[in-house]
Parts: structure tokens; sequence; C-alpha cells
């Protein structure tokens, strides 16, 4: 089982990531920001989009996965993908943050019109990066070296963006923020597109069985109801996201109302994503010591400890105390995040094993349903509870506001992410691993 993969093509495969979430970032931490501040829409009607919208969306992903499973191109299964969609990604980013450019009696339709396109966009070609992971190798070292590369690829777009959108937003807009997003985002839309070609052009994908035919949808179906370490892994990233999309959608909020210093938030992204980056770099070493499950399990723990210390720092008040919360809880959830990718490559596996079917794109995208229901939850939670506590935009807080902000950006996280130790405990593929490699190696020589 050698399909050794050169560093070109781990660096190559992590540009994806880099290229997502260079604008995702800006979307799931600024967009709220961007509605309500600059484009004047009121913070009910934004919760009640988010809910709706991210709920629809959610469908999205598995049909991208079956269309996945149902490609059968001379560029493989989920590598065309990012050829297809690269450029309407880049597109219909940057005209979600025209929006403050309408009268105000369309402003509300087309931020739905557009909030629709722009998740499905993301869906279709996020859909491919984690789906094009089991075709790239089957050694399972190199499948967790080169989902390293991608998550700290996803990271670097994330400290990129975190660090330095605001400031750009600021320069370009001269006063004028809606300028200044759309200069913004028409940057790193660009840089986005050409990293999605570059992914798609120094890839390839190696394990395809089945001569790579297309997976028929009720066999897709087989290896999907009964799979329950998927299901343990699909909970995990609705609950996960739920505490991550709430910490980062405020995390702007709090630094401006209740630390009193709007700059700072660029620095606490910049932090988040280093931290972040650091917790993935050690999991290849670490999981050759550790079931991954356990790596999950203790990087979750060690995020709960950093929400704990962001709260004390807060109470001080004190900024350095804060920020050491804040690299704490994203050193942990680096880790933890970066290893349940992997986790869900694993499942493809199992359901091969299992039940005789490898429906590498509906696993794999149907584990984001998870996501995108948690994000949409997290937009309409975060929101009502901003309402509940008085929250007025670009306004002198009330106290019950700023524990508004508070609950949302360290308490509602560290409950998520205890919830997710529950269900990563009853995952159990770590141990019967070995069995199941040989057993599908040896049925795939005799085919």
């Amino acid at each position: 089982m050698s399909n050794k993969l050169s560093l070109k093509e781990k660096l190559s495969y992590g540009l994806s990531d880099t290229a997502y979430n260079l604008v995702f970032t800006v979307v799931s931490t600024y967009l709220m920001f961007y509605y309500t501040d600059v484009a004047g829409l009121s913070l009910e009607s934004v919760g009640l989009l988010f809910l709706i919208v991210r709920v629809l969306d959610a469908f999205a992903s598995p049909i991208f996965g079956i269309l996945i499973d149902r490609t059968n191109s001379k560029y493989g299964k989920a590598r065309p993908w990012f050829l297809w969609l690269a450029i309407p990604f880049g597109i219909i980013t940057v005209l979600s943050f025209a929006v403050g450019y309408f009268d105000d009696s369309y402003k509300l339709v087309y931020a739905y019109i557009t909030y629709i396109l722009l998740n499905t966009i993301f869906a279709g070609i996020n859909v491919p990066i984690s789906a094009m992971l089991p075709s790239l190798t089957a050694n399972p070292l190199e499948r967790s070296s080169a989902n390293m590369f991608r998550n700290i690829g996803g990271q670097i777009g994330v400290l990129v963006s975190g660090v330095v959108a605001l400031p750009l937003v600021i320069f370009f807009g001269g006063g004028t923020n809606q300028k200044g997003f759309i200069f913004t985002m028409g940057i790193f839309s660009v840089l986005s597109v050409i990293m999605f070609l570059l992914t798609f052009t120094h890839t390839r994908e190696r394990v395809q069985y089945d001569q790579g035919k297309p997976v028929p949808f009720r066999d897709s179906i087989k290896a999907l109801l009964p799979n329950f370490p998927w299901w343990m892994l699909a909970l995990t990233n609705f609950v996960i996201f739920i505490g991550v999309v709430a910490k980062g959608s405020t995390m702007i909020f709090f630094f401006k109302y209740n630390m009193g210093n709007e700059g700072m938030s660029s620095l606490a992204n910049g932090i988040n994503a280093g931290a972040m980056i650091i917790g993935m770099l050690l999991v290849p070493f670490i999981v050759k010591k550790m079931k991954n499950r356990n790596v999950v399990l203790i990087g979750l723990l060690i995020s709960i400890l950093g929400q704990i210390v962001m709260w004390t720092g807060s109470m001080e008040p004190s900024v350095a105390l804060t920020l050491f919360g804040v690299a704490l809880g994203s050193f942990g959830l680096g880790a933890a995040q970066s290893t349940v990718f992997v986790m869900f490559a694993d499942t493809v596996d199992f359901g091969e094993w299992k039940f005789g079917v490898r429906a590498q794109g509906l696993l794999t995208a149907a584990g984001t349903i998870g996501i995108q229901f948690g994000a949409g939850i997290a937009g309409a939670l975060t929101s009502r509870i901003l309402a509940k506590g008085g929250f007025v935009a670009n306004m002198v807080q009330t106290e019950s506001a700023l524990q508004a902000i508070t609950t949302n950006f360290v308490w509602i996280p560290a409950i998520a992410f205890a919830i997710c130790m529950l269900f990563i405990y009853m995952y159990r593929i770590d141990f019967v691993q070995s069995q199941m490699r040989a057993e599908l190696t040896e049925r795939r020589a005799a085919q």
C-alpha cells in the first residue's frame, strides 16, 4: 500500500482549503456585521435569513455528493468540480457583499438570493475537497499527511483573511465600509479562483474502485444509513459548528463592545488561525501514538478550557488573558477538527468493508449537512440571543446586551464542544481499523 503523494500534490491539495477559507472566513466572521452595521438590515431579519437559507442549503451538500459519485470523467469524480465551479465561486462572493448598494425595499430580497447562491456554490466546491481525500491515496499515513496540508492550508486562509480583511476594508473604503468590502472581496475572490485551478491542475485521483463507474444512489444509501461511526461524526460536525460559528460570528462584537477595541478582533483572528495551525501540525505525529478518537477527545477538552480562560480574561478585564484563551481553545480545536476530517475518510472504508459499497461522494458530502445545519442554527441562535439581550448596532450596549455577546462568544461554544465529546466517545472504528484495512486489501487484490 504505497500511494505515496509528492510534496507538490499535497501542497496543491492544501491550496483548495486555502482558497475556500480565504473567502469563507470573511463570510462567517463579518457577514452578520456587514448585513446589520453596513447594509442596515435588522438583526431579526438577518437571523431568520441565516436559519432558512442554511437549512435549505444543507441539502445541497448531499446532492453534490451524489453528483460526485455519479461523475465519470477523465479527470476523476471530485477533481473536475474545481474546474467547473471556481469562477462562479468568485463571482457570487463579490455579489453577496453588494447588498448596501440597493434601495432599502430590495435589500433583503437581494440578500436572500445571493446568500442562497453563495451557500449552494460553497457546498459545490467544498464537498469535492473532502470527497477527493479517499481517492488521493489508500495509505492511511499519507491520507493523514495530505489532510494536514489541507487543514494547514485552510488555516492559512483563515489567518490571512482574519488579519487583513478588516484593515483592507478600512483602507479601500475610505470611510465607506460598503466600498471597502466590495474591493476586499474582489481581491480575495481572484486569489481563490487561481488556487482552486491550481488544485485541479496538480492533483490526481489514483484510488478508483470499480473503474470509476457511477455508484447507484440506492447503493450509496446502503453505505450511509447503517454506518454508525459516520453518524457520530455527522452529529459532531453539527454541534461543533454551532459553537464555531457562534464564536466566529460574534468575535468582532465581543472585542468592539465588550473589550472596547474593535481592531483587536483582527489580532484575535490571527491568533486563532495561528494556534489552529500549530494544533493541526502536531496531528500526523500524535496519531502515530494515539487513536484518532482520543486525539479529538483531548482536543475538545483543551478547547473547553480555552473558553473558560477567555471568560476569565473578559471579567478581569485582561486583553492578554483573553487572547491566551483564544489561542488555547483554537489549538485544541485545530487538532480535533483536523482529525475528524481524516475519520470521515475512514467511514468510507468502513462502508465498503461492512456493506460492500464505496460511496465516498455521498458519505463525505452528507457529513457536511451537519456543518450547514449547525451554522444555520448558530446564526439564528446568536442573533436571537443578541436581540433578547437588547443589542442595538453602533450604540453603547446595555449590560444585558454585553452578557448576550459573552454567551454567544464563550458559553455556547463551550457547551457545544462538551456535547461533541459524547459523540466521539462512541466512535469505534479505531478499534477495528487494522482488521478492516487488511480485509479490504485482500478483497481488492482478488478483484
